[in-house]
């Protein structure tokens, strides 16, 4: 069978939140107060820049969101970028930077009192992804940043969108990718450096900062790699008795450790050859035992991959310096891998590859042999859905040390995602953890939990006859927002973003039309989607009216 030029292998895949690369492209670059006033504020740690500020026009007119469901502004946006100090994976001194949006305006939602919004954004490979360059169609950045700019610091929410460290001006050398403790730990440092940089700058009467305050009301939320960061910084800072108002994890990797066992037994994600090194090189900085050179786990042409990269993922493709999408060899002599499943058909079409490949065939089986002789507890039956008691695998133990099966929120949650994603899917990864949830209610039916799940996709609900669209957990349900009314809006622009994806690539149906569906669910179509119902999830129940 010969695929059109739309195959997997030959477009990269979406792995983060963002707008099609055509409309990112399109954006304007529209603006005011874009003068020579680069005030600084500094501090033995924190320090903010003065980076642009747009009219509620110009995200009206220039943002390129007109398919998300983005709201009307009802607020300028100022940004601001916020440098801090911050810890690596292995608990070295780093650096980290943050975009700081702050609504303005005189409307009622612009001014006083305002709530945080605590944003993670999801997997990139560009180093130097810049959460603070709203608007700038030259930074990597821009489609999300705009996302959530214009949904959120548009309608009035301060929002604090950390870059990582290993990203833009951070020193780290590596990113401490799905590190549950570094990523949350990086979450808190730069929430608190942004509002101590709000206290500074109000004393300070600094224009951008004089007629907003810090509500105190804290909401956190993410999309994939964001969504699992979301997760884990709910889970430190209720350690810590914190108060969190809500939070909206998205289509996130929480049952790491099932997630890895279901991608190494065979069905390769989208974005597979994204996703290794940087989890790779992440665990090792953790860990120091994942391997002992790259050429262990990695193919040996594929050795020196370093990700993240100043240069563009596509580049390094075409540089021969990562496979496209290829993470295993596609006929595997090594006898502990006969047997097992190619996985679905985007894992057929773009996870395998007889030369051009991405992780070593002694790794894959030694790892599997672990998942076989220690398997997780999602892939037995009547079991209690947890990691396995005991792997061996020093990966599966790093996995299973950031996986978040077991934690409970306790502030009001909404989870969100789609359930055909082939990019982090979500019955491994959003339907173990309802589960566990469940289960959790079950045992202690006392618990006051607040938890809402949403499947975006009801496109395929005739073949989950046993599954739900949106699960209410505990008070959930005595929710004052109107949740009917906008999972209904919600599910019904997501399948005419569907409708509309497959028709421009393939209008008959086709082949075209399927590889479309795969490659922009994640990214294009799930993300807007998920920003759009915590928008309302936010809005309606727990801002300040």
């Amino acid at each position: 069978m010969v695929l059109p030029n739309t195959s997997i292998i030959n477009k990269p895949a979406m792995t983060r939140g963002l707008l099609s690369l055509a409309i990112a492209s399109s954006l304007l670059l529209v603006g005011c107060n874009d003068d020579d006033n680069d005030h600084y504020v500094s501090a033995p740690s924190v320090s903010a820049k003065f980076i642009k500020t747009f009219t509620a026009n110009d995200i009206n007119s220039s943002f390129g969101l007109g398919s998300t469901a983005t709201p009307v502004a009802k607020c300028g946006v100022t940004i601001e970028k916020v440098s801090y100090d911050t810890k690596g994976a292995a608990d070295e001194d780093t650096n980290a930077t943050a975009a700081l949006m702050l609504p303005t305006g005189d409307a009622a939602e612009c001014k006083g009192d305002r709530p945080v919004l605590l944003y993670a954004h999801g997997t990139t490979t560009d180093k130097g992804y810049d959460f603070a360059q709203v608007g700038n169609a030259k930074n990597p950045a821009v489609g999300e940043a705009n996302l959530i700019a214009a949904n959120f610091a548009a309608q009035g929410y301060i929002v604090v969108a950390p870059n990582y460290a290993g990203y833009d001006e951070s020193k780290l050398d590596y990113h401490p990718y799905l590190v549950a403790q570094q990523q949350s730990t990086d979450m808190v440092d730069a929430l608190d450096s942004a509002r101590s940089i709000i206290e500074r700058k109000k004393r300070a009467n600094d224009a951008n900062y004089s007629k907003i305050d810090d509500s105190g009301k804290l909401f956190i939320a993410g999309y994939s790699q964001g969504g699992y960061v979301t997760m884990a910084t709910a889970r430190a800072l209720q350690d810590k008795n914190e108060p969190v108002t809500a939070i909206a994890p998205s289509s996130g990797p929480y049952a790491l450790a099932a997630f890895g066992d279901e991608i190494f037994s065979g069905n390769v994600n989208i974005g597979a050859s994204r996703f290794a090194p940087l989890l790779g090189i992440g665990l090792q900085a953790k860990y120091g035992n994942i391997y002992s050179k790259k050429s262990d786990i990695f193919l040996d042409k594929y050795a020196d991959a370093q990700l993240p990269s100043n240069t563009p993922f596509g580049e390094l493709v075409k540089a021969g310096k990562l496979p496209n999408n290829a993470l295993f060899q596609k006929n595997p002599s090594d006898p502990r891998l006969a047997g097992l499943s190619p996985g679905k058909l985007f894992s057929i079409l773009g996870g395998y590859d007889d030369t051009d490949y991405l992780i070593k065939t002694d790794f894959r089986a030694a790892y599997v042999a672990d998942t076989q002789k220690n398997p997780d507890g999602l892939t037995l039956a009547n079991s209690n859905n947890l990691p396995a008691a005991n792997p061996q695998n020093n990966l599966r133990k790093a996995l299973k040390d950031n996986d978040l099966r077991g934690y409970v929120p306790t502030m009001p949650t909404f989870i969100c995602g789609g359930n055909q994603d082939p990019t982090v899917y979500f019955d491994t990864n959003t339907g173990s953890m309802v589960k566990l949830i469940q289960t959790e209610v079950a045992k202690n039916p006392a618990k006051k939990l607040n938890i809402t799940v949403l499947d975006v996709d009801k496109d395929n609900e005739a073949d989950r006859p046993d599954y739900q669209t949106l699960t209410i957990i505990g008070q959930a349900s005595m929710n004052p927002w109107k949740v009917n009314d906008v999972v209904k809006k919600v599910q019904t622009n997501f399948s005419n973003s569907v409708k509309k994806v497959k028709d421009d690539a393939d209008p008959n149906g086709g082949v075209a039309a399927l590889l479309a569906f795969y490659t922009n669910y994640h990214g294009d179509l799930v993300s807007p989607a998920c920003t759009e119902a915590t928008r309302e999830f936010f809005n309606q129940e727990f801002k300040p009216v």
